[in-house]
């Protein structure tokens, strides 16, 4: 990666040519009130020690993450990003805390999450991206290693096409024979404010018995009604088969410090053993059957000192003999209050009832947090309950779990950050603790 500069400081000074300071202002002046161009390289590494433990069972791991980008695209002709992480298992394997890196078989392994390249000032093109990468508005993430182009918008429609294609990155997968993936997508602006998107995706596993392969068609449309609405519809399908839809409304009115959020989500078919893309948690979720959610959130700012939310969730399985584990209907209902400022100058306090009703349990809980920033450092404590909380560590949903947590957080430096916190988490059956312990170096 580091290899890039020389080629990107020849391409930076090739592609700017001279840039002569305006008649109307001094050169000195110009280079004084102007931003210095972003470094040739720029990055942030860091890494978090933890410690987990319930009873007898105790867990040590370290991460390390380091994120780099080289070049800048409004100067070079080419740009990299680079992503990636270290995990190291300091005392092995323990069936509590058993996790993914674990099953490597080795207490140190390492995760590219992105690797690519980018390249600019090539006509007709506004993307054109080579290496690992991750592609988010397409109807599941597209995680490859491969090429993505995209091209300039034309006319007055602005038109624009674009297609990737590429083997699918699985990062716990030890072979990544016959994965692949690709797709191509067009977009369109036919009036103001208005956007229309046409996805098509085809993915590839040839890691179970007989392969598999997944077509998903989806459709978009966003369109922003004056200046304080937006809208979109989204549906998709996947084979020859209805997959979901959604809906949802904004409105944003920040002269009165108001914000009203409307949404609907409906799984029209079972998400069954598909592909990876299409199903990611089917390993360990099982089945997830069709159900509508509807979703509204009002939040208003009473003052510069106090905020006011309120929100509901309402979810209904739509075959009464599919509800089960993680097939459930629930309601929850909550509101939250936000105070700024409220007593020493920069405390904030935040308080949240909620309601739930799930399965014949009606569930009253609240949660809190108490924020101060002083200086260059932040303390926050709290707690918060959960009707349902999905454990990573056990691979299981865990009932009416109470979480309490204390932060910490000081900035050495413009450069350097300290970082701490301490979790417990209390259900039905057992205890968890958690602390962890980090730094992140930017440069």
């Amino acid at each position: 990666m580091l290899l890039l500069g020389p080629v990107l400081a020849c391409a930076g000074l090739a592609a700017q040519g001279p840039d002569p300071a305006s008649p109307q202002q001094p050169a000195a002046a110009a280079a004084a009130t102007t931003p210095p161009p972003p470094a040739l390289v720029r990055g942030r590494l860091t890494s978090r020690y933890y410690l987990r433990w319930t009873g007898d069972d105790t867990d040590n791991d370290l991460l390390t993450t380091l994120s780099l980008d080289a070049g800048d695209a409004e100067r070079h002709a080419v740009s990299a990003h680079f992503m990636g992480r270290l995990a190291y298992d300091m005392d092995g394997t323990d069936g509590t805390f058993t996790g993914l890196s674990d099953t490597y078989g080795q207490r140190l392994d390492g995760l590219v999450y992105d690797a690519y390249v980018d390249l600019h000032r090539l006509g007709g093109f506004s993307l054109v991206r080579i290496g690992r990468q991750s592609i988010y508005e397409t109807p599941e993430v597209a995680f490859l290693d491969g090429a993505h182009v995209t091209s300039a918008e034309f006319g007055d429609l602005a038109f624009q096409v674009g297609a990737y294609a590429g083997a699918s990155t699985h990062l716990y997968e030890a072979s990544h024979s016959g994965d692949l993936i690709g797709g191509v997508y067009a977009q369109l602006r036919p009036w103001r404010r208005g956007r229309f998107r046409l996805d098509y995706m085809h993915i590839e596993e040839d890691g179970r018995l007989l392969g598999q392969g997944d077509d998903l068609v989806a459709a978009g449309f966003w369109q922003d009604l004056g200046e304080h609405l937006q809208t979109e519809l989204q549906y998709s399908r996947i084979g020859d088969r209805d997959r979901d839809a959604r809906a949802r409304a904004t409105w944003r009115q920040s002269d009165w410090g108001l914000l009203l959020q409307a949404s609907y989500y409906a799984l029209l078919r079972s998400q069954g053993d598909l592909v990876l893309e299409a199903d990611p948690f089917f390993n360990s979720l099982n089945e997830l059957r069709p159900y509508d959610q509807v979703s509204v959130l009002a939040a208003k700012d009473v003052s510069q000192l106090v905020q006011l939310q309120a929100a509901t969730d309402l979810r209904r399985v739509r075959d009464r003999s599919d509800v089960g584990f993680y097939n459930r209907d629930y309601d929850h209902y909550y509101g939250t209050v936000n105070l700024h400022d409220w007593g020493p100058k920069g405390l904030t306090l935040s308080g949240t009832g909620d309601l739930w009703n799930s399965d014949g349990q009606l569930v009253r809980s609240w949660g809190g947090d108490a924020t101060y920033e002083l200086g260059k450092s932040t303390v926050s404590i709290g707690t918060y309950y959960s009707l349902y909380k999905f454990d990573l560590f056990t691979n299981s949903e865990r009932d009416h779990v109470r979480t309490w947590y204390g932060k910490l957080r000081h900035r050495t430096s413009d450069a350097v950050t300290l970082e701490g916190d301490f979790e417990v988490e209390d259900d039905d059956i057992d205890q968890y603790y958690r602390l962890r312990l980090g730094v992140t170096w930017r440069f």
